[in-house]
C-alpha cells in the first residue's frame, strides 16, 4: 500500500519521540525506571512503523504516563515533560485520525454488489432527500470526533511554532482539504484559541491567544 502524508507524519513524529525517550533515559540514574522508558518508545516506534496503530496507541499511553510520572519525581525536568507532553499528544491526535481513517476506506464493499437498473425517483423522494446538501458551517464527510482530533493537532502546532500560516498546517495534514482546514481555523478563532493575524493572502498567519496575550502585556 502506498505511503500517505498522514502514514509519513506519524512514522516521523514516533521516531522523533522515541530518539527523544532514549536520550532522556541515556542520562537517568535510576535505570529500573530508564529501561521501561526505552522499551515504551521502542515498541511505539515499532508499532509505527508497521502501520498498527491500535498498538501505537497503546504504547504512547504507557510512554505518556512514564513521562508524568518521571516528572513528578523529578527525574524528568519540567521543561522536558511540557515538550514531550506536547509532541505525545500530536502524535496522539495524529494516531486516533488515521485510525479512523482506516476503518472507513479500507474495503470499497460497494464494488461487491452489481449495479442496480436506474430508476427516477418520485418527485416526493428528491424533495425529501434536498436537505442532504452539504452545510455551510461543516465540510462533507467530517464527524465531530474527526474534527476535534483534528484541531487538537492544529493547536499544538500553533503553539509550538508561535506563528503559523496556512501552508504550514497543510504540510502537517496533507491529506486534509483547504477548504476543511480553514473551517477548523475558523472554529479555533471563535472559540478564542487562537488569534488570526493580517487581513488576506499569504501574509495571514495565526497564533495561539495566550501568545497574542502576552505580546500586548509586554
Amino acid at each position: 500500500m502506498k505511503e500517505t502524508g498522514k502514514e509519513r507524519f506519524i512514522l516521523t513524529k514516533a521516531y522523533e519521540v522515541a530518539y527523544a525517550l532514549f536520550r532522556l533515559a541515556a542520562q537517568m540514574p535510576e535505570k529500573d525506571f530508564a529501561e521501561p522508558l526505552r522499551a515504551s518508545g521502542t515498541a511505539m516506534l515499532a508499532a509505527a512503523a508497521a502501520e498498527d496503530y491500535a498498538a501505537a496507541g497503546r504504547s504512547l499511553r504507557v510512554t505518556e504516563c512514564l513521562v508524568k510520572f518521571g516528572g513528578d519525581v523529578g527525574l524528568i525536568g519540567t521543561q522536558n515533560v511540557e515538550v514531550m507532553a506536547r509532541e505525545i499528544y500530536a502524535l496522539d491526535a495524529a494516531i486516533a485520525e488515521r485510525k479512523t481513517v482506516a476503518r472507513t476506506d479500507e474495503v470499497n464493499v460497494a464494488e461487491i454488489f452489481s449495479k442496480p437498473e436506474v430508476v427516477e425517483r418520485p418527485a416526493e423522494v428528491a424533495h425529501s432527500a434536498e436537505p442532504a446538501i452539504e452545510p455551510a458551517s461543516m465540510p462533507m464527510h467530517q464527524s465531530s470526533n474527526d474534527s476535534a482530533i483534528r484541531q487538537s493537532a492544529i493547536l499544538a502546532r500553533i503553539r509550538q511554532s508561535g506563528n503559523c500560516r496556512m501552508k504550514d498546517i497543510q504540510e502537517m495534514l496533507p491529506d486534509t482539504s483547504e477548504r476543511t482546514i480553514r473551517y477548523d481555523l475558523q472554529t479555533l478563532v471563535e472559540q478564542n484559541l487562537i488569534k488570526r493575524i493580517g487581513n488576506a493572502g499569504p501574509l495571514v498567519f495565526y497564533r495561539a491567544s495566550h501568545v497574542e496575550q502576552a505580546s500586548e502585556m509586554g
